[in-house]
């Protein structure tokens, strides 16, 4: 639960460029067989587009890896897997070491600059907000899986402050500012994994 302290103002401003559709972006120098194999080989043969799931980012699980523990995985390919998470809280020993991973896939088109915005709140006020970049994804039918930290691992808080229950919204969005995914969940920091403080 590290938080961000990144002076945003100080960095240049990134203006991301005209979105493109993948059909548009194959069809784009058609002649160049070189070109072709190159754009073939980072977008793939096919788009992956099911007819019946409108959504382009598709969320399979978030998988809570906490060390020398099992791992804790939440399903979150539905909607209705989406709204249990909330309800299902995970538990954090103080000063525990841990790390959370993504796996997801893209369908229907690119999403460029896909980023996760992860804010938590202990009894309605915001404790920490955190921006993690993602990537750019062409829709394909394989999976994608990204672990923050990227190295090491994340340390939970302690002391009797950090101990309690705390509520979080992660917020899934890309470069054209579309909100993708909005996820809450619910987790706690203990003493010890059996406490009830």
């Amino acid at each position: 639960m590290s938080d961000n302290h990144e002076e945003e103002s100080n960095v240049p401003a990134y203006v991301p460029s005209k979105h493109v559709s993948v059909d548009q972006l194959k069809q784009q120098d058609a002649g160049d067989e070189a070109l072709k194999r190159y754009k073939e080989s980072l977008l793939g043969s096919g788009v992956h587009a099911p007819k019946d799931d409108p959504r382009k980012l598709v969320i399979k699980e978030m998988k809570i890896q906490i060390e020398g523990r099992p791992d804790i995985i939440y399903p979150l390919d539905t909607q209705e897997l989406i709204k249990e998470m909330k309800s299902k809280p995970f538990v954090l020993k103080e000063s525990c070491h841990y790390k959370i991973t993504l796996t997801f896939n893209i369908q229907h088109d690119i999403v460029s600059g896909l980023k996760q915005i992860n804010t938590v709140y202990r009894k309605g006020i915001k404790v920490s907000t955190e921006k993690h970049m993602l990537g750019s994804f062409a829709p394909q039918q394989a999976t994608h899986s990204v672990t923050n930290p990227r190295q090491g691992w994340e340390e939970a808080p302690s002391g009797m402050l950090a101990r309690g229950s705390y509520t979080a919204k992660v917020v899934f969005t890309d470069d054209d500012n579309q909100e993708h995914l909005s996820v809450e969940y619910a987790f706690s920091i203990k003493s010890d994994w059996k406490s009830d403080e």
